[in-house]
C-alpha cells in the first residue's frame, strides 16, 4: 500500500489505476477510486464503488464518504440521499461511522444548494432577447452579463437603449459599457429629454467626485464627519446613484457641500434627526438655502432614477 500512496503523491494516477485493476484489497480500491477521480473519470470511480461495495464495507466510514461525495459531485443528489439511507440502516459499531452519517445529510444539502446557485451562462440570443425586454430588471441583468465581454454582438441593442429607453439608469449603464470598452464613434444619447451627441471613449468614468477624486476618499471623509457606518453606507449609495443619474455631466458642488448634502439625505433615509441642517450650514459657512434647494433637487432626481 505504501507504494500506491507514493504513486498518488507523485500524481502517477494512471499507474495506480493499472496496478489496482484486479485488486480485492479495500485500501487499494480506495486508492483506485481516488486516482480515477483525479483523472476525471468520476463515473468509473462510482462503478468501482458499486461493484466492490462488499469489500469496501470493511472501511465503512471511507466508503460512505467516498460514495456520497462522488454522487454529489455528479449532481445525483436523489441517489445520494437513497444511498445514505441504505448506509444508515447498516449495523455498525464505530464512532467514526456514526459521525460520518451525522455529517452527510448537511453535506448533501449544501452541495445541492451550491449546484442550483451556479449561474446559468446565457446564450448570445438569450442576452439579445433580454436587452429588448420591456422588463427593466431583465434589461439590467443582460447589461450586467455582458460587462466583461465584447459588446460587438450587442452594439445595435445598446445604441437603441441609449437613445430611447425611458429609464435614465438603464441608459446610463448601457453608455458605461461603451465607455469601459473605449468605443470611439459618436453616438446619440437621450439626456434630460434631449438627444445629445457623445463619443464614449472621450468620457471620464462617472464615479469621480470633486474635492475627493474616488468614492473611497469620499467614504473616508464621511466617516470622519459622521462616525456612523449606516450614514456612510447610505450616503455612498445615494451619491453613486446620483453620479449615474447625471452622467456624463459631472457633479457641481464643493467638497463641504457634498458632505452635508449627502449626509443629510442619508440621515433622512434612516429617519434620523435632520433638524440641525441650518446650524450645520452656519458652522461650515455654507448657504443654507442653496443647500436645501440642492437636496430637494437631488432627492427628486433619485426618486425618478
Amino acid at each position: 500500500m505504501d507504494s500506491l500512496k507514493t504513486l498518488m503523491d507523485k500524481k502517477s494516477y494512471d499507474l495506480v489505476i493499472k496496478l489496482t485493476e484486479n485488486s480485492h484489497d479495500p485500501i487499494a480500491l480506495f486508492y483506485r477510486v481516488s486516482a480515477l477521480i483525479a483523472v476525471g473519470q468520476s463515473e468509473k470511480a462510482l462503478d468501482t464503488i458499486v461493484l466492490n461495495r462488499l469489500i469496501l464495507k470493511e472501511k465503512l466510514s471511507l466508503l460512505i464518504k467516498f460514495h456520497i461525495e462522488i454522487l454529489c459531485y455528479l449532481k445525483r443528489f436523489d441517489e445520494a440521499y437513497q444511498e445514505l439511507t441504505y448506509y444508515q440502516e447498516l449495523p455498525y459499531e464505530s464512532q467514526e461511522v456514526e459521525e460520518i452519517l451525522k455529517e452527510m445529510p448537511a453535506y448533501i444539502r449544501k452541495e445541492e444548494k451550491n449546484s442550483y446557485a451556479i449561474k446559468h451562462e446565457p446564450s448570445e440570443e438569450e442576452i439579445k432577447k433580454r436587452l429588448t425586454s420591456d422588463k427593466d430588471e431583465e434589461v439590467l441583468a443582460a447589461l450586467d452579463e455582458i460587462k466583461n465581454v465584447s459588446i460587438a454582438p450587442y452594439l445595435i441593442f445598446l445604441l437603441k437603449i441609449m437613445n430611447s429607453h425611458p429609464r435614465q439608469v438603464i441608459r446610463a449603464f448601457a453608455l458605461l459599457l461603451l465607455v469601459n470598452q473605449k468605443y470611439d464613434k459618436e453616438v446619440d444619447y437621450l439626456y434630460e429629454g434631449k438627444l445629445i451627441k457623445i463619443v464614449p471613449s472621450s468620457l471620464e468614468e462617472p464615479f469621480l467626485i470633486p474635492g475627493f477624486g474616488t468614492i473611497d476618499n469620499f467614504s473616508f471623509a464621511l466617516q470622519n464627519e459622521y462616525h456612523d457606518p449606516s450614514i456612510v453606507q447610505n450616503a455612498l449609495h445615494l451619491i453613486s446613484s446620483y453620479l449615474l443619474y447625471i452622467y456624463p455631466r459631472q457633479i457641481a458642488f464643493s467638497s463641504k457641500e457634498l458632505i452635508v448634502i449627502f449626509g443629510y439625505l442619508a440621515k433622512k433615509l434612516l429617519m434620523n434627526d435632520i433638524s440641525d441642517l441650518k446650524e450645520i450650514c452656519l458652522n461650515k459657512g455654507l448657504d443654507y438655502q442653496l443647500i436645501m434647494t440642492a437636496i430637494e433637487e437631488i432627492d427628486s432626481s433619485l426618486k425618478s432614477f
